[in-house]
């Protein structure tokens, strides 16, 4: 279940005026994003870093931001970006896995693209964050077998 804890009708993501603030390193990644960004011929190695202890595999950081901010602070996978970031401009502020997944959504406070751009499909936004959920449970699982070193073996 996706809870969204706030309203945005309108928004564009204005990484100039914020200087991608969203953009930074440690962003979960699920097996799907990981598939798609290797596909653009980047090895796992390159980006991915992995956290065992809270079962997690993340972008790296290269220079204090993520791993694929450019130098004109464009998303370099703009079409290959994780679940995570399709989010914007809701960040993940809880998820539990009890009976039923749960993720609260909420605003990301000072962006300066809220009320501007495209109306926000909130459809969308609830389906990559359920599809978020269910790969994120997926991973934990994997990891909890096999370690993250078993799970990237399997790519």
């Amino acid at each position: 279940m996706i809870h969204i804890l706030g309203n945005v009708d309108k928004w564009k993501c204005e990484y100039k005026k914020c200087n991608a603030k969203c953009c930074t390193p440690g962003i979960p990644l699920t097996i799907a994003d990981i598939k798609r960004i290797t596909a653009l011929g980047y090895s796992p190695g390159d980006f991915l870093e992995s956290d065992d202890a809270n079962q997690e595999l993340r972008i790296k950081n290269k220079n204090g931001r993520c791993f694929f901010l450019g130098e004109k602070l464009e998303c370099t996978i703009r079409e290959n970006e994780p679940l995570v970031c399709r989010l914007l401009p809701f960040k993940i502020m809880e998820v539990s896995y009890a009976d039923e997944p749960i993720m609260r959504l909420k605003p990301v406070v000072d962006c300066p693209g809220k009320g501007s751009g495209k109306k926000i499909d909130k459809k969308k936004i609830e389906a990559d964050a359920t599809s978020f959920l269910r790969e994120n449970q997926q991973l934990i699982r994997n990891m909890r077998k096999k370690g993250a070193k078993g799970v990237l073996e399997e790519l």
